[in-house]
């Protein structure tokens, strides 16, 4: 009988080396996992003001047309008093989309504050007072033509600033 030992002189029998297989493309390396999560949170923000903006684009077109259709229907005859409630209301929603605190603000403090929005004295005591205490009068003025000017004005600066 032979014995299966093997002599020192010829050591042991070894295999071929066994290489590992290629690394997986799944799971990916921390990096990237971190990498991807920073993508999505820059995209996602990007788009969150993107949306933002087309908001208020949006909006501030939207206030210009008003203005534009309340201007031409007053010129082709419509109701002064009914006009002129629009126009305040107009000016109102537009103001307070800026700024507000301005809900807050009546009678001389809310023709400053359209005065200082377009950068003139034209509320307080120019043809602009007529907004003021115009819809709560019985007999309201006839003419807004220079107070439509003055607003149309007055809603493309608080555009400009949104």
């Amino acid at each position: 009988m032979q014995n299966a030992a093997p002599t020192p002189a010829s050591g042991p029998q070894l295999r071929d080396l066994h290489l590992p297989g290629e690394p997986s493309w799944f799971p990916p390396a921390p990096g990237w996992w971190l990498l991807a999560v920073l993508v999505l949170l820059i995209a996602f923000f990007a788009i969150r003001a993107l949306r933002k903006h087309a908001r208020h684009r949006h909006w501030a077109g939207a206030a210009q047309r008003e203005w534009l259709k309340l201007k031409s229907e007053y010129e082709q005859g419509a109701n002064a008093r009914l006009s002129l409630c629009q126009l305040s209301a107009l000016l109102r929603r537009a103001a307070v989309r800026l700024d507000p605190t301005v809900a807050q603000l009546h009678g001389d403090e809310w023709a400053r504050w359209l005065d200082q929005q377009l950068g003139r004295d034209a509320f307080v005591g120019g043809s602009g007072q007529a907004l003021i205490a115009g819809p709560y009068r019985p007999d309201a003025p006839e003419d807004l033509s220079s107070l439509l000017e003055i607003s149309g004005e007055t809603i493309k600066r608080m555009e400009r600033q949104l």
